[in-house]
């Protein structure tokens, strides 16, 4: 058991010897590591892995042996972006941790002082700190089904929230706008591209990084549709296959939008080197969902309109179907690209509104 360096590539190598459970001895070997600390790494958690788990582990050994077992269950986007979490989050605190000695506190102390860190000075988001606490929770459950780890700490904490973060911004509840609002935010947009992608948001329920992934080969004019084949991953940094299998879908459009579309297109098929798999709302390469956030904000700082995301305009599409009892919730979750059972779940607080407004018209009985 030993690490080298292959003087002719400039690469780590680990290398060695181990008896199987019947005593016959086997030679190992595996070349390609940039230092010799990520050989020896990746040798430890091999060992632990024909070992059957026995015996400490430190939490870089466990990332490796979770990365070696899980790169062809979890789709590449989603590893991507665990390993961007493990790289900016977890490594730098926790790398030569042994996970035993890692306590609920521990978690919690990290957790917090990293959502407090945030990005260039801002804050991290909710959703992108819950990410980090499950990933952590994901890869000590991962341990203790291998048997490296008695019990996960993170199943005693939960993941942190700023206390003096506006509520609007906590409430995803509220993260949506009548038909009014909307009218009245549409109106005081000047840029037409992003009016454009305003209005593909709101009158489709499309999902940001569908929006990026858009292409004008998936669009039908003649038919208005619109077919959601990718989406946009941050990870990645590419467009990859979407969320689901649900998320594919077909999309009929309005005759507004159609037409909002289809000028777009007569405005953009004139660029140079223009084809049909140019993105909609990019060129030969697609707009990153971060820069379609940011427009967002900035247009909405110019009018004295409630707060929402650049999601809540998913939201607000889906908040006024749901609102008419007379289209069924079996088709809105075939837009939304959602099971039913997740429609349900998201938009709880309008089903609520419906089993009022129910029971409000049985009354009138």
């Amino acid at each position: 058991m030993s690490v080298h360096k292959d003087e002719k590539t400039g690469k780590w190598y680990y290398t060695g010897k181990y008896r199987d459970l019947a005593g016959k001895r086997h030679d190992y070997k595996k070349r390609g590591f940039r230092t010799k600390k990520e050989a020896k790494t990746a040798e430890d958690a091999f060992l632990l892995k024909i070992k059957g788990g026995q015996g400490r582990i430190k939490m870089n050994a466990l990332i490796e042996l979770y990365h070696q077992e899980m790169s062809n269950v979890v789709k590449k986007s989603t590893l991507d972006f665990y390993k961007m979490l493990e790289r900016k989050h977890i490594k730098p605190y926790f790398d030569d941790k042994f996970i035993d000695t890692i306590k609920t506190i521990d978690i919690t102390k990290w957790n917090k002082e990293r959502a407090l860190y945030g990005n260039n000075g801002g804050a991290y988001s909710d959703e992108y700190i819950n990410h980090m606490y499950l990933h952590m929770s994901g890869l000590l459950t991962f341990a203790v089904n291998h048997k490296l780890l008695d019990d996960n700490p993170c199943k005693y904490g939960k993941p942190y929230k700023d206390p003096n973060k506006k509520i609007e911004e906590q409430n995803s509840v509220e993260n949506f706008w009548e038909v009014d609002e909307y009218n009245r935010f549409i109106k005081t947009v000047e840029n037409i591209d992003h009016k454009d992608a305003y209005e593909t948001l709101f009158l489709t329920g499309l999902r940001i990084g569908e929006l990026c992934a858009l292409r004008w080969c998936d669009l039908d004019f003649k038919n208005k549709k619109l077919s959601v084949k990718g989406t946009f991953s941050p990870a990645a940094k590419t467009v990859t296959s979407p969320k689901t299998p649900v998320s594919v879908r077909t999309i009929d459009l309005p005759k507004r939008l159609n037409k909002t579309l289809e000028e777009r297109y007569n405005r953009k098929y004139k660029l140079d080197g223009f084809t049909e798999y140019y993105y909609v709302f990019g060129d030969i390469v697609p707009t990153y969902p971060g820069t379609f956030r940011y427009r967002f904000r900035n247009d909405l700082k110019k009018t004295n309109l409630k707060y929402i995301t650049i999601h809540g305009l998913r939201h607000s599409h889906a908040s006024y179907l749901l609102s008419n009892p007379m289209i069924s919730e079996g088709l809105i979750a075939e837009r939304m690209g959602h099971s039913i059972e997740m429609l349900r779940k998201t938009y709880a607080h309008i089903y609520e509104k419906r089993r009022t407004a129910l029971v409000e018209y049985i009354e009138e009985l």
